[in-house]
């Protein structure tokens, strides 16, 4: 049997958490993530998105609102598995999903977010 080869992949991930949470708690939660992305050998933060507290389109845990935000990184895929069982253990997690996408994509995406803010600073 030929042993299992890992590549370094982009991943995009959203974590919706509980908006009843204080900005400390959620700082927190948002370090967490981090932190088990990139105790990983391979694992690198790119960018970390806080869209903040949005409506939720349906009710879920008795919530109707959700505190956002989205992770972008390169990591291989043995992560992956780690950051969807903190996300299950977590309470303050109301949900979750993680995505691969192609590098270039988290590059042109990054950049075209800098473009709208800075459209919006002039």
């Amino acid at each position: 049997m030929l042993p299992r080869r890992h590549f370094v992949r982009s991943y995009e991930t959203i974590v919706v958490l509980d908006a009843g949470l204080e900005e400390e708690p959620i700082e927190q939660e948002v370090n967490a993530i981090e932190q088990i992305i990139t105790s990983h050998s391979s694992g690198e933060m790119v960018d970390t998105e806080r869209w903040g507290n949005r409506k939720l389109s349906y009710e879920m845990n008795d919530k109707r609102q959700g505190y956002y935000t989205l992770f972008r990184f390169n990591s291989e895929p043995d992560v992956l598995d780690e950051l969807t069982r903190a996300f299950k253990l977590n309470e303050n997690v109301l949900r979750h999903i993680i995505k691969r996408v192609k590098q270039h994509q988290v590059a042109n995406q990054i950049e075209a977010d800098k473009q709208k803010t800075e459209g919006k600073e002039s």
